[in-house]
């Protein structure tokens, strides 16, 4: 059976992320299990007593609210016909995003699935960059949840690729995707206005329009001041339920910038943003 990790931290946002991964648990017949991660203290003043007094009765704080969420969620699911769906939990002690990835890892999950709460102030970036990090890091397919949404409302997938690496592999990824989500694909690649091979970036395009003929997929080129503003157009104009990005080993500068547009998007996504790992 599959494995789908859900980090969660009591909040609203966290509710969001984990209805979004119990439906999709049912669809694609996955157990659930649910992530709850403890930042390690430091000494105060020397004293590691304190330091582990303070720690084991938050360890049971944190134990007794991951069972009480637990079962709010059993609520939930015999509301939505879920209850098919397993679901356990795991506390943690570690640093954050390292930690959701190791469980990750340990697990061998299909999916993590996590809440982000945008980036109206410094707070929200803070919290935020858990995820952001978690989706610039992981080798496996992470969902980032920025409101209530139900599995079956997405109609439109909007894949941005940026043409390198394996984009055979996204873009049937992206395609298996739509089919669960029974959704029509566009598959958009931005250009900016200064790039010289635009000629080459619309043959490539024309090529993937002709081998992919399909009702439900399109391929678009488009220009724009910058990929990021390229793409922040193209949602803001189009409106996609689920936004798709791809990140891949790179050089140093070409991985600053494209893990920053992640980095950027994960924080201001107002839609479901889907970021996967592509070989090559």
């Amino acid at each position: 059976m599959k494995t789908i990790l859900i980090p969660i931290d009591f909040s609203a946002h966290s509710y969001h992320s984990t209805h979004f991964g119990l439906e999709l648990a049912q669809r694609i017949a996955a157990r659930v299990v649910l992530l709850h991660v403890i930042p390690p203290s430091l000494p105060a003043f020397g004293s590691l007593v304190a330091v582990n007094t303070r720690n084991i009765v938050l360890h049971d704080q944190m134990t007794n609210a991951l069972h009480r969420y637990k079962n709010e969620l059993g609520t939930y699911q015999r509301q939505y016909g879920l209850t098919g769906v397993p679901v356990s939990t795991c506390l943690v002690v570690g640093q954050p995003a390292s930690a959701i990835l190791e469980e990750a890892t340990t697990e061998d999950v299909a999916f993590i699935i996590m809440s982000t709460v945008g980036a109206a102030n410094d707070w929200d970036k803070l919290v935020g960059s858990v995820t952001s990090a978690v989706a610039q890091r992981a080798n496996r397919p992470v969902w980032i949840i920025p409101n209530a949404v139900r599995l079956d409302s997405p109609r439109q997938v909007a894949y941005f690729a940026d043409l390198g690496g394996n984009e055979v592999s996204c873009i049937n990824q992206v395609i298996n995707l739509g089919e669960r989500l029974r959704a029509t694909l566009n598959v958009v690649h931005v250009s900016p206005l200064d790039n010289e091979e635009f000629a080459v970036t619309e043959a490539l395009i024309e090529l993937f329009d002709d081998t992919y003929s399909s009702d439900r997929i399109t391929f678009r080129h488009l220009t724009d001041g910058s990929v990021a503003e390229g793409i922040e157009a193209y949602v803001r104009s189009h409106w996609p339920d689920v936004i798709v990005l791809a990140h891949r080993n790179r050089g140093f500068v070409e991985a600053v910038f494209h893990l920053s547009l992640i980095r950027h998007l994960s924080l201001t996504t107002k839609r479901p943003l889907l970021v996967i790992s592509k070989p090559g």
